[in-house]
């Protein structure tokens, strides 16, 4: 009997713009019913469940591109772009990028085929390497989403392993998502990144929510990872938060641009910031 394929290596040779090593990307196959689309969490991330056929599909571990010789990682549409300053510096941080992740991930190894460890790693790699890009390449909200999916993964990496603290991985990897999540409206405001040129704002990959997307999750990553050690800050974190859910259940109705599902989150979200705040500050 034929083994059930989930991937694929494209046809096309891949040369990387730092090492100039030659590779071929692993794909997902779709159709065929690999792919079991489960629950929406409140951090807009698709669970998928396996099947009997193809067990389990994990769409988010392959659309990093990362050169397995020298483990730079970029989204598709960047991977070939790179200016002389960016290749410079990620060409002297191949030894670093591999010492950071090596202790986390022993066996990481981006020729074989993908497991959780190379998903995980593909994006905490991605989001290194877009701190060298240029502001034209949107670097702050390609990090915000590398660590956002990055600590996914490692949640899910957690309850394969419950014992290899994957978990303390995650809660770091999503406070990151966190703070940079909040970094982009701060881009936004002061017109350093072209946040709207995005093509897709995700942050799953069955659906594009856009910028109210991107909204959201300032308010829901800050309510559950923001820092709770001091009551001020975290007041003025939640009016952060509170102020851009409040740019979302403002526009009122539905639309094709803002799903119901979408406006009824951030609805129920901006109610348990309100009530937080409360507590904190009655006059909030």
């Amino acid at each position: 009997m034929a083994e059930a394929r989930i991937t694929f290596r494209g046809k096309k040779d891949l040369t990387c713009p730092v090492c100039r090593n030659r590779f071929r990307k692993e794909e997902l196959l779709t159709g065929g019913g690999r792919m079991n689309a489960g629950d929406l969490t409140d951090e807009l991330h698709r669970v998928y469940l396996p099947t009997q056929k193809y067990g389990e599909v994990r769409p988010l571990l392959y659309p990093v591109t990362v050169c397995p010789q020298c483990w730079y990682a970029a989204y598709p549409r960047n991977f070939d772009t790179l200016d002389g300053e960016a290749r410079d510096a990620l060409d002297r941080d191949i030894g670093t990028r591999k010492s950071m992740l090596r202790p986390i991930f022993p066996e990481l190894d981006f020729d074989r085929d993908r497991g959780l460890a190379e998903g995980c790693a593909s994006y905490v790699l991605a989001a290194l390497c877009y701190e060298h890009r240029p502001l034209s390449d949107t670097p702050t909200f390609f990090r915000a989403l590398s660590f956002l999916r990055a600590g996914w993964l490692a949640a899910d990496l957690h309850k394969a392993m419950p014992s290899d603290n994957y978990d303390y991985l995650s809660a770091i990897l999503l406070r990151k998502a966190s703070f940079f999540y909040g970094e982009i409206l701060e881009c936004e405001r002061r017109g350093l990144e072209r946040i709207e040129e995005i093509p897709s704002h995700g942050p799953d990959l069955d659906n594009n929510y856009g910028f109210d997307g991107v909204l959201y999750l300032v308010g829901v990553l800050l309510l559950k990872y923001g820092q709770r050690d001091d009551p001020m800050r975290r007041m003025n974190a939640l009016k952060e938060a509170r102020a851009a859910v409040s740019r979302i259940v403002g526009m009122g109705q539905s639309s094709r641009s803002k799903p119901s599902v979408l406006l009824d989150r951030s609805r129920e979200l901006h109610k348990t910031i309100k009530q937080e705040l409360e507590l904190l500050d009655p006059h909030a």
